[in-house]
């Protein structure tokens, strides 16, 4: 995924700053993250000592962001990755397709759709899309 280097990287972490739903051309839904190799510069918020990040989804059937205090790991949950990760399947995925049109969608728009999890200091960031998001460092530090 074009842009994900740092996200991918063990020692970097990164906060919830909110969502946008754009009419951006390319993005019908933005992310916006901060992002730092010290997790207390996410704490003190200072300028100048983060890296600010969009997270461009192109399409999604689904986002959602959870209060941190209010996730729990399940054992079914196979993915890539570290602060962004990529669900192979995940107990959202069970939901969709039993309770949620997904699989149908899938057969009708000839895609399929993949989970995305971005575990953020004190929030879980889920988005399910059949697109890969286009990641940006709009701002370094």
């Amino acid at each position: 995924m074009k842009g994900s280097g740092l996200l991918s990287r063990e020692d970097y972490f990164i906060a919830f700053e909110g969502f946008a739903e754009t009419g951006l051309s390319g993005a019908a839904l933005r992310i916006i993250l901060r992002g730092s190799e010290n997790e207390t510069d996410l704490l003190l918020n200072l300028p100048g000592t983060m890296d600010r990040w969009h997270i461009d989804f192109h399409s999604y059937a689904m986002y959602s962001v959870t209060c941190e205090d209010f996730t729990a790991p399940s054992a079914a949950d196979t993915h890539i990755g570290h602060a962004l990760r990529i669900y192979q399947q995940s107990d959202l995925l069970a939901y969709l397709t039993q309770q949620v049109n997904i699989k149908e969608q899938e057969r009708q728009r000839k895609t399929h759709y993949k989970h995305y999890g971005f575990f953020c200091m004190e929030h879980q960031v889920d988005v399910v899309s059949a697109e890969e998001p286009v990641i940006t460092l709009f701002s370094a530090s």
